[in-house]
Formats: C-alpha cells, sequence, structure tokens
C-alpha cells in the first residue's frame, strides 16, 4: 500500500509563501496552502542558493546536493504522512 507523503514549506522560492508538495507513489502535486501531516516524520530548512541546495534536517541532519536548475529559496518545512 502506497502512503501519501506530505511536504508542507513556508518561506521564499516557491509559487506562494505557504504551499504543500503531496507525493503518492510517483505522482505529485502541489497545492498553495500549508497542510500539516496528521503524522509527524521531521522538520528541515532548506536553502537553495544558485544550483546548490543545503538541507539542514531533524532525520538526515545535514546535506548538499547540486541542480541543474538556478534557484533562490530558503523554506522551513514539515515532512510527514498522512
Amino acid at each position: 500500500m502506497n502512503q501519501t507523503k506530505i511536504f508542507a514549506e513556508l518561506g521564499y522560492g516557491n509559487d506562494t509563501f505557504c504551499n504543500t508538495e503531496i507525493e503518492k507513489g510517483k505522482y505529485e502535486h502541489r497545492v498553495p496552502k500549508f497542510i500539516i501531516p496528521k503524522k509527524i516524520e521531521g522538520i528541515y530548512f532548506r536553502f537553495w542558493v544558485w544550483k546548490r541546495v543545503f538541507v539542514v534536517s531533524s532525520n538526515d541532519g545535514f546535506s548538499f546536493s547540486r541542480k541543474d536548475r538556478v534557484k533562490l529559496k530558503i523554506l522551513f518545512g514539515i515532512e510527514g504522512r498522512r
């Protein structure tokens, strides 16, 4: 059974200040509001500066990655399941 993953984010860089990404299996979509997951699994801060992404997470600690797109994002997020 595929559970629905929820990533609720506040901050600068997405289409709206408050938005939620909903993932179910290989499908995902965003809604322009903050939906708090029923089961919270972690919190994170994500800093995307040009092609570099830095994440500080309660689950994974600190991580760094590179992207192909140039963006500027500063986000606080809550990760969980429905």
